[in-house]
Order: structure tokens, then C-alpha cells, then sequence
């Protein structure tokens, strides 16, 4: 990107990161939050389980490209101080940095967790969000993966 004098100046004071928001050529980003609630079937949670070290690779190169900022499994109120093996997964709750709807869709529909049938397909819902706080320039996944 070539600069002229006043770019430069704006991005010696404002620092690369604020520029972004002068510039009317970059694309605009916006949250969306995803519930996906997964499939209530017997094999539902043993289809979660299979896929979910494959699943925490992509969430973390999903993470660290800045797309993903929140994510976590949803687990029922019974099982919160349960031990790790024994607690209930019903869902999962995501939150996406998309240039659109369509785009957060097409993340969605990307995860192992939808084309492995773990999420209810009908029942999972996407829709933009207006934050009313911030959230860190960098997440990290919590839980380790093959490549870490």
C-alpha cells in the first residue's frame, strides 16, 4: 500500500491499527453471535466427542486469524460442577467477526460441529450483534490442540 504524506502522518499518530477505520477501501467487520444448540439424538454427544479435536484446530486458526472471538460448549445447569468426563453438552454459543450475515453463515457451516450433524441445523440461530463492550484483540483456546 503505497502512502501519501497525509496517510503518513495519520498513521504516525494514530498508529496502523487505527487507520483502518479512515480508510474507505477496507472492509467493515461486524459480531455476530451464533447458538447452536446440537441434536437431542442418543448419538449427538458421541458425535461431538469424535469430532472435537478436529474442531478445536480449526476454532484456533479461526482465532488467530481474528474471525473467531468467543466461543465455548453450553452445558446443562446440572453438570456445571461436574467433572470434565461427566458433563452434559447441549450447544455451543460462538461469536464471529463477519463482513455479513451470509459470511458468519458460511463460517458456521464450514465447522466440523455442522457438516458432522453435532449442531441441530434448524434450530441454529445467527444474528448480528451491537457489542456493549469490547473484546480482547487476542483469544485464545483453552483447550489444547495437535498443533499447539
Amino acid at each position: 500500500m503505497l502512502l501519501n504524506a497525509t496517510s503518513r502522518s495519520i498513521l504516525h499518530r494514530c498508529g496502523a491499527r487505527q487507520l483502518r477505520c479512515f480508510s474507505s477501501t477496507v472492509r467493515r467487520s461486524h459480531p455476530y453471535v451464533v447458538w447452536a444448540p446440537d441434536y437431542t439424538d442418543e448419538g449427538a454427544l458421541a458425535r461431538r466427542m469424535a469430532v472435537r479435536p478436529k474442531h478445536f484446530v480449526t476454532a484456533n486458526k479461526l482465532i488467530k486469524q481474528g474471525i473467531l472471538k468467543v466461543a465455548g460448549g453450553l452445558m446443562t445447569p446440572e453438570s456445571q460442577h461436574a467433572a470434565p468426563e461427566d458433563r452434559k453438552l447441549v450447544g455451543s454459543v460462538l461469536i464471529y467477526e463477519a463482513e455479513n450475515i451470509e459470511a458468519a453463515r458460511k463460517l458456521v457451516e464450514q465447522d466440523l460441529y455442522w457438516t458432522e450433524n453435532v449442531w441441530d441445523k434448524e434450530k441454529l440461530v445467527i444474528l448480528p450483534m451491537i457489542m456493549a463492550t469490547t473484546l480482547q484483540d487476542k483469544a485464545g483456546i483453552t483447550q489444547p490442540t495437535p498443533e499447539d
